[in-house]
């Protein structure tokens, strides 16, 4: 049976607060989520020219789930992110840790966080 996750992604932005909740099978340790899930959306926000623009991309590809759901499911493993925009403060968490980025996060801190997650 696959590892089953659940990411909370919360935005600040002057134009959205709220969050969001993603769910998915195979990946059951922090590091394999922020390397394969948690990054992508770090850095899809980072990038984007617009934070709706990266919300509706979500809400498009049908990446999210409700609140209910996420909770509802048995995850191996629970995520959070962390953006505010408005700021340029990043952060990913499992549990009691928290990883803070210096501004929009880089594939090369993210892959340095990951690296903290597996020691």
């Amino acid at each position: 049976m696959a590892e089953t996750y659940a990411l909370r992604v919360q935005v600040e932005s002057h134009e959205y607060d709220g969050e969001f909740y993603l769910v998915g099978e195979g990946y059951g340790t922090p590091a394999d989520m922020l390397d394969n899930v948690a990054a992508d959306h770090l850095l899809r926000i980072a990038n984007a020219p617009r934070i709706e623009e990266y919300l509706l991309d979500v809400l498009k590809h049908g990446e999210n789930t409700g609140e209910a759901e996420c909770e509802a499911t048995d995850s191996d493993i629970e995520c959070w992110i962390h953006v505010d925009v408005s700021y340029q403060r990043y952060a990913f968490g499992v549990g009691d840790r928290m990883f803070e980025f210096s501004g929009a996060p880089t594939k090369s801190e993210i892959a340095s966080t990951v690296t903290q997650l597996q020691s």
